[in-house]
């Protein structure tokens, strides 16, 4: 017996039982009514499946929604590429941060003459030194932006195993300027 003719068998019986309960239901009581009406939606819904109608539908909604879906799925991937990319170009220019590695006697990030290690003026931090903290270029979205503020966030956190309270400041510094 083919699963076709199992799910014809089981629509068979439930029309079956629908058309009982009906009878019923107008003979004995109302409620059987209200009973038959749950029978019926599986009955329908069992034929619609046994007919083949349930696969073509399907089918069909999954060929117009193929190209968007698709679409969809490359943006996601060139995200997570950019994300990867972004990551990669930020630790290879943190001088160190999180890292483990060396770092100046001025609490530094690179040389004695990195100009993030000279202190900020009266203002504050520039557009510029703010961008250089997060290990960003100028044309970084807002999306870039927080992700390299969370990553070097989480190591730079006082409370993580590699903390630096200083530099932690001076990341909700940039990410502040570069927010507001």
């Amino acid at each position: 017996m083919t699963n076709r003719a199992i799910v014809v068998g089981m629509a068979a019986t439930f029309i079956g039982l629908t058309a009982l309960l009906l009878v019923a239901g107008v003979v004995v009581s109302p409620v059987l009514l209200a009973v038959a009406v749950p029978f019926a939606v599986v009955a329908y819904f069992l034929w619609y499946h046994a007919s083949g109608r349930l696969r073509d539908r399907v089918q069909r909604e999954a060929a117009g929604a193929g190209p968007s879906e698709r679409a969809r799925a490359r943006q996601r991937a060139r995200a997570a590429e950019h994300r990867r990319s972004a990551y990669r170009s930020a630790g290879a220019t943190d001088g160190g941060f999180g890292r483990g590695g060396a770092r100046s006697a001025a609490g530094g990030r690179g040389g004695p003459g990195d100009p993030r290690d000279r202190a900020p003026p009266a203002s504050g931090m520039s557009e510029r030194e703010a961008y250089e903290t997060l290990g960003l270029d100028r044309t970084a979205d807002s999306e870039a932006i927080r992700s390299a503020y969370r990553e070097r966030a989480k190591r730079l956190h006082p409370d993580g195993a590699d903390g630096d309270e200083a530099a932690f400041k001076e990341l909700n510094k940039a990410y502040e300027l570069l927010t507001d």
